[in-house]
């Protein structure tokens, strides 16, 4: 028995599974909003009010941990506590309300996990190039693989919340502010050392691309293709608010920052060449039990 845990920018998440005939079963999951790229200041600072509910939730997944008593427990934060001033304050008393240690991690080993908990997913076998992204609410995430193996990871600094904070501040949605968040998008993204392809397939490991997926699967589509992205943002703008695109369709209730998750696929895609982005219902916290598995068949 196993559990991960992640201290993600926008929630806390806990899973707890053990490997079993070679396939991940799940036994508990936990997830909780704190919100925490969302409250980051002007200065780089957590707020008070956003500690108090990570804090709390932590101390939550404890009771969890403490009635399962897994073997092994890794605990990982991502960008919003890369990026936050005071972190250093906040940490101690995570890891005291927690009862375990946090490792904070950068966007390489996170983009590794995530691969890693699709690969397990989708199967390892196969040297077709496999691009996985993970668009988070603090950063973004592309992994070149093939297989298992890992050919190249690339972290970028912007997120669904960074994107929507920054284009949809006062929470109206217009063409011309989506527009300027997708080149936006594509600025950051032109950065990279991934060529564009024509026709590559990419599997998008993340809250945001499984929303959408599921949006559109509710109007009759199946496919997240380029067309049915678009028709998806004429629907975000039409909307016109955050709050009418959250109260519109559920799957936007969860993940309220949407429309800057949005403006990035779009982004990824128009940069890339992709033609189609495939969700899987795997990630890091997936990964991470797949690698805590794998370090115990090493000391056993």
């Amino acid at each position: 028995m196993y559990a991960a845990v992640e201290l993600g920018s926008d929630s806390f998440r806990l899973h707890v599974g053990r490997v079993e005939d070679g396939a991940l079963r799940l036994s508990a999951t936990m997830a909780e909003p704190v919100r925490l790229a969302a409250t980051l200041d002007e200065d780089g600072f957590l707020c008070v009010a956003a500690m108090r509910r990570a804090l709390a939730c932590l101390r939550a997944f404890r009771c969890v941990l403490d009635a399962w008593r897994p073997e092994a427990v890794r605990v990982v934060a991502t960008s919003a506590l890369r990026l936050a001033r005071n972190a250093a304050v906040f940490l101690p008393a995570a890891e005291q309300a927690l009862g375990w240690p946090i490792e904070l991690i950068d966007g390489g080993e996170g983009g590794r996990l995530v691969y890693l908990g699709v690969a397990s997913t989708l199967g390892a076998a196969g040297e077709e190039p496999r691009l996985v992204i993970d668009i988070g609410s603090g950063s973004t995430e592309l992994v070149l693989g093939r297989g298992e193996r890992i050919e190249r990871v690339e972290s970028f600094a912007v997120g669904a919340v960074r994107q929507s904070l920054t284009f949809f501040s006062d929470g109206r949605i217009d063409e011309a502010g989506f527009e300027a968040a997708v080149r936006s998008g594509r600025s950051r993204f032109a950065q990279s050392g991934l060529a564009p392809r024509p026709s590559r397939r990419a599997y998008g490991a993340c809250g945001t691309v499984r929303a959408l997926a599921e949006i559109a699967r509710a109007g009759g589509e199946e496919r997240l293709n380029r067309d049915c992205l678009a028709r998806l943002r004429r629907m975000v703008v039409e909307a016109g608010h955050l709050a009418r695109v959250r109260l519109r369709w559920e799957p936007a209730a969860r993940a309220p920052h949407l429309p800057g998750g949005l403006a990035l696929l779009i982004a990824l895609m128009d940069e890339f060449g992709i033609d189609e982005v495939t969700p899987v219902h795997a990630g890091l916290r997936v990964g991470a039990l797949w690698d805590l598995h794998a370090r115990a068949q090493v000391c056993a």
